[in-house]
């Protein structure tokens, strides 16, 4: 019986992100309103993950600028979607500027991670949390649409615990 809610809810969560894209060859629209939840929420990780004590000065040179820049990229999208958050958009698939929301993320995650495991072990748990938004976004981008990569928490569970911060 578990098995089999747990089938329907990962059928759901696919229904509800697939439902908010759909892609051609040339071009994808999205629900600006439901990518304006995730990109808000990924906004709001981003600054709580720029402020945690000591991740930048642990930062090489290197990673403090790729850190940098992934910052800005994020910040960009994200002001794009909530600019264009009334409705729907269509966007050329060769731009990619939603599907990189979910790779620069996970980027800066793979830099950032490391070191606050190491000087914030409180926030770690955080760092976690943060990284369950990618497979919600890129399924909103048309990036998955296996239902093997559907989470298993509601996008709605993980934008609450990033707001929270655990």
């Amino acid at each position: 019986m578990r098995n089999r809610f747990l089938s329907l809810a990962m059928g759901a969560t696919m229904l509800v992100s697939v439902a908010a894209c759909s892609t051609t060859a040339n071009t994808a629209t999205f629900n600006t309103a439901a990518l304006n939840n995730d990109a808000t929420a990924i906004a709001y990780a981003v600054q709580a993950i720029e402020g945690i004590p000591d991740l930048e000065s642990h930062l090489s040179t290197t990673d403090k600028a790729k850190f940098d820049n992934l910052v800005a990229q994020i910040k960009s999208v994200t002001a794009q979607v909530a600019a264009n958050s009334n409705g729907s958009i269509t966007v050329a698939t060769g731009k990619d500027w939603a599907k990189s929301l979910g790779a620069d993320l996970e980027t800066l995650l793979a830099i950032a991670t490391p070191i606050v495991k190491t000087y914030s072990p409180s926030a770690a748990n955080y760092m976690t949390t943060v990284e369950a938004m990618i497979p919600l976004v890129e399924a909103l981008a048309g990036v998955t649409a296996s239902p093997y990569a559907a989470p298993v928490q509601s996008p709605e569970l993980i934008r609450a615990r990033i707001y929270q911060g655990v």
